[in-house]
C-alpha cells in the first residue's frame, strides 16, 4: 500500500476545513499543521497573561485574545496562525474569526513548537505594520525572550529574574514573576 501524496490546499479548502472541524489548523504556503493541546504550565501562563493584560487592554480600546483567535498575515501569501495570546486594537465584531492588525503577538514555547515559532513565525510576524512586541516565553523553563519594535528597527533582549518588561500595547509593565505566577517553573 502506498502512502497518500500530500497536496497543497487553496485557501478556500483551508477555511471549509477549518469549519468542519474541531481541530485548529494553522496554514502556511499552503500547507496545514494541525495544533496540539497544551500542558499545565502552557495554560497557566497563557491565562496569566489574559487576567493581566485584558483589562488593560480594553481600556485603551483593545481587545486580548487567547488561542482560538485565528491570525491573517498577508505578504506574497496567505499565511494564518493561531498565536497563544495576542492584543490587537482592530475594529471586530462578535463574529470576527480572524485578525490581521495585532500589536502583541506571544508564543509560548515548547519542545515542538520552539523552532517554528522562533524562526519562522517571527520572519512573518515582524512584517506586520501594527505589531509592537513579539513576546517568546518558554513553557519548561522561566524564561523570555522579546522583539520590541523601535524607531530603528527591531530590538532583542532576554528577560531574567527581576527584569521588567515595559510594554507599549497594552501600555503595561510585566516581571517573569508575573508571567510564570501559579506554575512550578
Amino acid at each position: 500500500m502506498t502512502e497518500p501524496a500530500f497536496r497543497k490546499l487553496t485557501e478556500d479548502e483551508y477555511l471549509r476545513l477549518l469549519e468542519e472541524s474541531d481541530v485548529r489548523y494553522e496554514y502556511v504556503d499552503g500547507f496545514v499543521y494541525a495544533q496540539a493541546g497544551a500542558a499545565s504550565a502552557h495554560n497557566q501562563i497563557a491565562m496569566n497573561l489574559a487576567v493581566m493584560l485584558s483589562p488593560v487592554a480594553r481600556k485603551a480600546g483593545c481587545l486580548a485574545y487567547q488561542s482560538d483567535m485565528r491570525l491573517q498575515i498577508s505578504l506574497n501569501t496567505r499565511k494564518y496562525y493561531f498565536p497563544d495570546f495576542l492584543v490587537t486594537c482592530e475594529s471586530v465584531t462578535p463574529d470576527t474569526m480572524v485578525v490581521s492588525q495585532p500589536c502583541l503577538l506571544v508564543e509560548i514555547l515548547s519542545p515542538s513548537t520552539a523552532r517554528t515559532d522562533r524562526h519562522e513565525k517571527w520572519t512573518d510576524y515582524q512584517q506586520i505594520a501594527s505589531l509592537q512586541t513579539y513576546l517568546l516565553l518558554d513553557g519548561q523553563h522561566r524564561a523570555a525572550s522579546v522583539y520590541q519594535r523601535t524607531s530603528e528597527g527591531w530590538q532583542y533582549f532576554e528577560l531574567g529574574e527581576g527584569d521588567t518588561l515595559q510594554l507599549v500595547c497594552p501600555a503595561v509593565t510585566l516581571t517573569l514573576a508575573d508571567l510564570y505566577d501559579g506554575t512550578s517553573l
